[in-house]
């Protein structure tokens, strides 16, 4: 049960090729490796169903595409990617 003036905050399930897209927008096109990479995994969501599009499922291979070629945050665009990815 929730206390008297505290509100419960409930996050919405996002769509993970929504974030892809947003994501695209920001990754620099000088960043070759990466974009084909998010490309290729978002095209490969193609017949999944809506509701396992907002799934851990689909969330880990996106993010392990991300550590892998983001090894640290250390220039503006990787750090929109963060927000991005985290919602923010």
């Amino acid at each position: 049960m929730d206390s008297p003036g505290i509100e419960t905050i409930q996050a919405q399930p996002r769509s993970i090729t929504t974030v892809i897209d947003n994501m695209l927008n920001v990754i620099p096109k000088t960043e070759k490796t990466l974009v084909d990479e998010v490309t290729n995994y978002k095209n490969s969501l193609w017949n999944k169903a809506p509701e396992l599009l907002q799934g851990s499922e689909c969330w880990l291979p996106l993010q392990n595409i991300l550590s892998k070629n983001i090894p640290t945050i250390d220039k503006p665009w990787k750090q929109q990617l963060l927000k991005i990815f985290n919602d923010q």
